[in-house]
């Protein structure tokens, strides 16, 4: 896996040995599974990489909107919609409806993000 960035200025990741480019705007999340990583793509397209989230963290979260809300998740903070506190627990909810778990002080890291960048991302409290 590499990372690059077009001329245009996106940046992008390499997989399959140069085969497969994938824009980084266009990732919704990352979730690491072991040795492999899941890659969450716009429009609903999932796939599978031999690559580690390190990795991936490591190349997109330098120059990127990429967050890690809890261990084993990268997000991109481009879909996040809102944060939801249900029970105690924090959510992320994205624009495509999805809603993921996050853990209590990264989870707190990202609210504080949020706050410090002026992002447009809501935090509510969900009965």
């Amino acid at each position: 896996m590499k990372t690059f960035t077009t001329q245009s200025g996106v940046p992008c990741i390499l997989l399959n040995h140069g085969k497969r480019v994938i824009l980084a705007p266009r990732i919704k999340y990352i979730e690491g599974d072991g040795n492999y990583s899941n890659i969450k793509v716009e429009g609903g397209e999932s796939l599978i990489s031999s690559f580690t989230l390190r990795l991936f963290s490591d190349g997109l979260s330098t120059n990127t909107n990429f967050f890690s809300p809890r261990k084993g998740l990268l997000l991109n903070l481009n879909f996040l919609e809102e944060i939801q506190l249900k029970s105690g627990t924090l959510y992320a909810r994205l624009r495509t409806g999805e809603v993921l778990p996050l853990s209590r002080r990264k989870g707190k890291s990202l609210i504080e993000y949020i706050s410090d960048n002026k992002l447009k991302i809501q935090i509510r409290e969900v009965a």
